[in-house]
């Protein structure tokens, strides 16, 4: 049989490519599509931009409020450096020169010792001001306000213990002022507040000398100078009280005499004598009856001839007053 040789090609289904054909078709590129792409990884990173610009404004402003408190602290600091410098130097044993320096303008300084009311020193707005001080006797503390041009005041204390030789004994409205020294006396002054001293030479090393107290709480300072110029000083606070007044005069039948006295708070007591004689001394107890003022008529007549009778009145603060008087009977 005659076999016909077909010199057509085979049509190419698929199945007759080898291997080598399906991996090339594998390897081919693949196509870019003009499909838009998902916008889903866009949106997180706009996210993530915005946390990190708010972080990094968060941080500004914890670095601004750090800074800010850094520059208050050292404001602060500044301010405290701009406190006065006081320095007190000791001249001798009894003076000590204040001394004030500042940065500021200086309005005044107030100064006084213990709980006394304290004295003034105008600053003259200047930066330096200098004081001195007398330091009273016994413990004392000075006690120093600065106030600066702005109204500021500062504060300042500082305790002295200096012992002295004055003392003073208070009897009613009387004080004795006594001392004792080593070395010639040249004169001692006194004086109540801050009113002018009063001046007393004296020529010895030894004082006594009594004064009369101001009615109600004062101040009483006493200074003594020795020839070497050396001080001794003494402040103390005291209570004066007011004597009585008293008044002697003749009934209009010139037979007895009559006391008039009175006082600012009460009457106590009066206690005359007759004659001089302590056989006759009498005593009139009137403190229960609360009195300022009594005029009391003796009812003892007088004798002929000289008649004398000595009259002291005491007040509820055991304050006296005395005098006397005659009267002659024809």
């Amino acid at each position: 049989m005659n076999q016909i040789l077909s010199t057509s090609m085979p049509k190419d289904d698929g199945r007759n490519r080898n291997k080598k054909d399906w991996n090339k078709k594998a390897k081919e590129p693949k196509i870019k599509s003009d499909k838009p792409r998902n916008t889903k990884p866009v949106a997180i990173g706009s996210i993530i931009k915005f946390f990190a610009i708010v972080i990094l404004l968060f941080g500004i402003s914890i670095i601004g409020i750090g800074g800010y408190s850094i520059y208050n602290s050292q404001n602060d600091k500044k301010e405290e450096n701009l406190q006065p410098t006081i320095s007190i130097e000791n001249k001798d044993e009894r003076t000590i020169l204040l001394k004030v320096t500042h940065t500021k303008n200086i309005a005044k300084v107030e100064y006084g010792w213990n709980q006394e009311e304290k004295l003034v020193v105008n600053g003259n707005n200047g930066k330096y001001l200098e004081k001195e001080i007398k330091i009273p006797s016994g413990t004392n503390t000075l006690r120093v306000l600065i106030v600066d041009e702005n109204g500021t005041v500062v504060p300042y204390e500082k305790q002295y213990q200096v012992e002295s030789n004055i003392n003073f004994e208070v009897s009613g409205n009387k004080i004795k002022i006594t001392y004792n020294g080593d070395k010639q006396i040249s004169y001692m002054t006194y004086r109540w507040n801050e009113e002018e001293e009063t001046r007393i030479d004296i020529n010895g090393t030894t004082i006594e000398q009594e004064i009369e107290a101001i009615k109600g709480m004062n101040s009483l300072t006493v200074e003594v100078v020795d020839e070497d110029n050396n001080i001794d000083t003494k402040v103390q606070k005291i209570n004066g009280v007011s004597k009585p007044k008293l008044e002697i005069t003749v009934d209009e039948q010139k037979e007895h005499f009559i006391i008039i006295t009175s006082d600012d708070e009460k009457l106590a007591r009066i206690e005359f004598r007759l004659d001089e004689d302590d056989n006759k001394l009498y005593e009139l107890n009137i403190e229960e009856m609360d009195l300022k003022e009594l005029e009391y008529i003796l009812p003892m007549a007088f004798e002929e001839g000289e008649n004398l009778i000595e009259v002291t009145v005491f007040n509820s603060n055991g304050v006296s007053e005395q005098t006397e008087a005659m009267f002659i009977k024809h």
